[in-house]
């Protein structure tokens, strides 16, 4: 493969991760959990395409330093914005995984260790509000 349509190739898969990390990111907010399970398929052949990439550029690092310097610009620039993407995907995740625990947490104080003989005795009613948005 010629080193442009290379670069190019790489370029493209980048900011397609990208665009899938930024609709993730939008899916945490929004709490899209069953379109955020169809898109994790997505996201992990991306990211496993670029991780070999990665990997083959790793193994050959004369290919940039070969590359013209309006090339080499434009992967910079690709790679910079990936990696802020990925940074924020980073942070979404942790954000959700905090909302996630600390639910489950408020559950299990509320329920305080109720077990199933407790079924048929007088109800509590425990409040609740949960908001979709992360």
């Amino acid at each position: 493969m010629e080193p442009l349509e290379r670069v190019s190739a790489l370029i493209a898969l980048m900011r397609e991760l990208k665009h899938v990390l930024e609709r993730e990111n939008a899916l945490l907010r929004s709490m899209g959990i069953e379109e955020l399970r169809a898109l994790q398929e997505e996201k992990l052949a991306l990211a496993d395409a670029y991780e070999v990439e990665v990997q083959r550029l790793r193994r050959s690092p004369d290919f940039i330093g070969g590359l013209e310097p309006e090339l080499r610009e434009i992967l910079a620039e690709a790679t910079r914005e990936l990696q802020a993407a990925m940074r924020i995907n980073v942070n979404a995740l942790a954000a959700a995984r905090l909302v996630v625990e600390r639910i489950a947490r408020h559950l299990a104080e509320v329920l305080g260790g109720q077990s199933p003989r407790h079924v048929g005795a007088a109800a509590e009613v425990v409040p609740l509000t949960l908001d979709r948005q992360v």
